[in-house]
This record gives C-alpha cells, structure tokens and sequence, in this order.
C-alpha cells in the first residue's frame, strides 16, 4: 500500500458579507413590526394610509416598503 503523504487543513473560509438591510416586509411581518393584527394593517392599506407594492401573487402579492412603515409611524406620531 503507498505511503499517504500528510495534509495540511484548507485555509479558512472568507467572512461571508453581512446580509443586506431589508428594504420591504410582508404583510405578517410589517404587522409583527408596527404591533398591529394582520386585519388592521389590511384596513390601513385599503385606506391609503400605508403604500404597498402589489406583486400579483396569488397569495395577497403584497409587499411593504420599509419608506411607507416609517413614513406611517411619523405621521401618527406627530
């Protein structure tokens, strides 16, 4: 049988990147953020107070951005 030569350990791999900042949620996750149910903030879109992105999903399609759920909490702080 040969004689196995010995190995040296691979090097380390490189950090990964930090994750990008999210810039839009889902409807159950904004709701989660703003401490609202999914129904409530469901009737604050439907009456325009927050803008959405619709996908056209099937599921709902929409997403919020992160602008409309600041732009919101500003607006009913003042």
């Amino acid at each position: 049988m040969p004689k196995l030569k010995p190995t040296t350990p691979a090097p380390p791999a490189p950090p990964l990147a930090p994750p990008l900042p999210r810039r839009a949620y889902s409807v159950t996750e904004a709701s989660e953020i703003l401490g609202l149910g999914q129904t409530s903030l469901r009737a604050l879109i439907k009456a325009g107070k927050i803008k959405v992105v619709r996908t056209g999903a099937k599921q709902g399609g929409i997403i919020i951005p992160l602008a409309s759920l600041d732009a919101f909490l500003e607006r009913e702080a003042s």
